[in-house]
């Protein structure tokens, strides 16, 4: 502490040395000490503007993830899909600000203002042709939320047997109307025959007539006998148009089979047993072209007998004129025998005509069977194979605004790969309704819309009835190919089918007739086994996918019996597919844009039901936003600092920050 003396003291000293301290400043001190100043409030201030940009991107980053935190809570409960409701892109952006503004009421050195927010992109749930809502649904499944999956090995060879199937069962139609046409032409062969024989018999007649001097049973007969003659040249047309329309389409069916192999449709397994049965077809159009020479010289016969009988009708009416004449004159005498001579010498040189050719069906009730079996299909498969009080609803769904309707446009292709088409159809079939659901075993209920979805998604029918028609309609074309499959690769069966079609043709040998109508039995077949194993799928059964002897329950006498429309259901097999196993890989095949749009149809029918002005079109997954703030340098707009910048330097500037989200 110091004393009053030594302060005295020390301000004597300094008062003794001031003539030697110097108090001024230079210039060049006082200008390099300013434009330090300057520089140090320069890149301070640039120091600010870095944070206060680094500052406000947070901002951004913060409200766009608080922004699609508001993701739409039953399109996540329920499917799995984030998406942000809105109804306009001005909603968003007012939304946007509300989350950023919080952070310009903090105190601090980036004091700013928004000053605009605009949307540069934005992706809904249902753009981009359906990939935005793949991918959401993917990302989804692929965390292995679905307890089993189908192995993508075992989809692709699956995937090839349903190829063969469904085309197999396309040859199965087309050419079983090949046959029944060709049973038709066989009948026409029957016609000629019959009149043939009608001719022979109105033959025997005149010759009996002839015998006994009979001149009006020999006219009656022969005037029977051009009758049925004259019916020749038409009956042999009929059958020409017949034989040619069977011709040209069978070289259709031809032409769309090699289609159909080399756009790769079929196997080779499946081409060589095909081709094999068709060449039985070829083998009877060839067997007819030689048999259609000799039809046709009946025309030609015909007519040649035509003449011959009329000059015999003018050879009764001479014989009647001279047994007229006897009447009258009594004592003129004619020799009858001698009279009828000439005509009985004739009529016995008459060239009657012959068809020495194999014809007809001998057992027409059994090919009527069979028939009535196939055209099964043609009746009401849901009232045939479902099970009682099963039958779907055929109320029309409320699909105006649904997006395959507003958004879809037209361009349906498959852009995933095997694996991702397999997780696409467990998802769908996760998520949506389908026949069977809550009924059978899963033990899953009824949500959504309450409706058959998944079949919607395959078939895009407007009700549920029309879309489980359909699912039948292909599960049966796809068991009956599969069976036939199995039929022409098992000989015992194959041996049953030949042995029948021997039956119904009557052919005491192999011939062309017997080769299509063993084919014919083999289809037919298959599609009665087909019916009793959709019947079985549609009672929540399971149906082995490739039958073995064993598996494959019905007989050929239990086939002829389904011709009165009764059909038995297969037994159930373990190790089997069910309903729900085959629509998944009705899926794998289809699965497109198409199919994408039709199931969001679904999503938002059923969501709609909760929140009536629900649209999937309304979400957004993914956006990029653009935003703009005011703000206003602090250490630049210092006097200091303008004066060496020539007051060039402004206070206030805007930030441009872009930030994005998606889910």
């Amino acid at each position: 502490m110091c004393t009053e003396h030594s302060r005295q003291e020390i301000c004597k000293a300094y008062k003794g040395s001031s003539s030697n301290l110097k108090g001024s400043i230079t210039v060049f001190l006082s200008l390099s000490l300013a434009l330090t100043a300057a520089l140090f409030l320069s890149l301070l201030e640039s120091v600010r503007t870095q944070g206060a940009r680094l500052y406000l991107t947070s901002v951004c980053n913060s409200a766009i993830d608080s922004l699609f935190s508001q993701y739409h809570l039953g399109l996540w409960a329920d499917y799995r899909l984030l998406g942000l409701e809105h109804y306009s892109d001005e909603q968003l952006s007012e939304e946007f600000r509300d989350f950023a503004d919080p952070y310009f009421e903090a105190k601090n050195f980036y004091g700013s203002e928004i000053k605009e927010v605009s949307i540069i992109e934005k992706k809904l749930i249902t753009d981009d042709e359906g990939e935005v809502f793949e991918d959401q649904v993917l990302k989804y499944m692929k965390y292995g939320i679905v307890a089993t999956v189908m192995e993508s090995d075992l989809v692709q060879k699956l995937t090839g047997n349903i190829s063969d199937g469904l085309s197999l069962f396309e040859f199965q139609d087309s050419y079983g109307d090949h046959t029944k046409a060709a049973v038709r032409l066989e009948e026409r062969l029957e016609d000629i025959s019959a009149s043939i024989d009608r001719q022979k018999e109105h033959l025997d007649e005149v010759v009996a007539a002839g015998n006994e001097y009979d001149s009006i049973r020999a006219r009656r007969g022969l005037s029977k006998l051009r009758a049925e003659v004259k019916k020749i040249p038409e009956l042999v047309d009929a059958y020409k148009k017949d034989a040619d329309k069977l011709r040209s389409e069978l070289e259709e069916s031809r032409k769309e089979y090699v289609k159909n192999c080399n756009e790769g449709k079929l196997s080779e397994t499946a081409r060589k047993q095909l081709e094999a049965e068709l060449e039985k077809y070829d083998s009877y159009v060839a067997a007819d072209g030689e048999r259609r020479q000799e039809i046709e010289k009946l025309s030609g016969q015909a007519a040649d007998n035509i003449l011959f009988i009329d000059e015999l009708v003018m050879e009764i009416e001479h014989i009647e004129e001279q047994e007229a004449i006897q009447d009258e004159e009594e004592d003129i005498e004619v020799n009858r025998a001698e009279l009828w001579e000439g005509f009985n010498s004739r009529i016995s040189a008459y060239n009657a005509l012959e068809l020495g050719l194999r014809k007809g069906i001998e057992d027409k009730e059994k090919e009527k069977k069979l028939e009535d079996v196939e055209g099964l299909l043609e009746l009401d498969l849901l009232k045939l194979l479902l099970p009682e009080g099963m039958v779907p609803d055929k109320t029309k769904l409320e699909l105006e605004n649904a997006p395959s309707r507003t958004e879809f446009s037209g361009v349906d292709e498959s852009r995933r790969g095997i694996l991702d088409r397999i997780f696409m159809a467990e998802y769908m079939a996760a998520v949506l309704n389908h026949y069977g659901r809550g009924d059978f075993d899963d033990g899953r209920t009824q949500k959504g819309s309450g409706g058959l979805e998944l079949e919607y998604v395959l078939y895009g029918s407007d009700s549920d009835y029309a879309s489980l028609s359909q699912a039948i309609s292909d599960l049966v074309a796809l068991r009956s190919g599969l069976n036939l499959l199995h039929i022409l690769s098992d000989s015992e069966k194959r041996a049953q089918a030949q042995n029948l079609a021997f039956m119904i043709s009557g052919a005491l040998g192999f011939t062309p007739i017997v080769g299509i109508m063993t084919f014919f039995i083999m289809s037919v077949w298959a599609l009665g086994q087909a019916l009793c194993d959709v019947k079985a799928l549609l009672a929540g059964k399971k149906v082995s996918f490739m039958h073995t002897r064993e598996s494959f329950a019905l007989s050929l006498d239990g086939l002829l019996d389904m011709a009165s429309g009764k059909v038995v259901e297969n037994k159930d097999d373990d190790k089997g597919f069910s309903y729900l196993d085959y629509m998944k890989l009705f899926l794998v095949m289809k699965q497109g844009s198409e199919q994408d749009y039709r199931c969001m149809d679904m999503i938002q029918l059923a969501l709609s039901k909760g929140q009536s002005d629900f649209l999937i079109n309304r979400c957004a997954a993914s956006a990029s936003i653009s935003s703009s703030y005011d703000t206003r340098h602090i250490f630049t707009s210092l006097g200091l600092v303008k004066y060496f910048s020539g007051n060039d330097l402004t206070e206030e500037y805007d930030i441009s920050v872009q930030t994005a989200f998606g889910y």
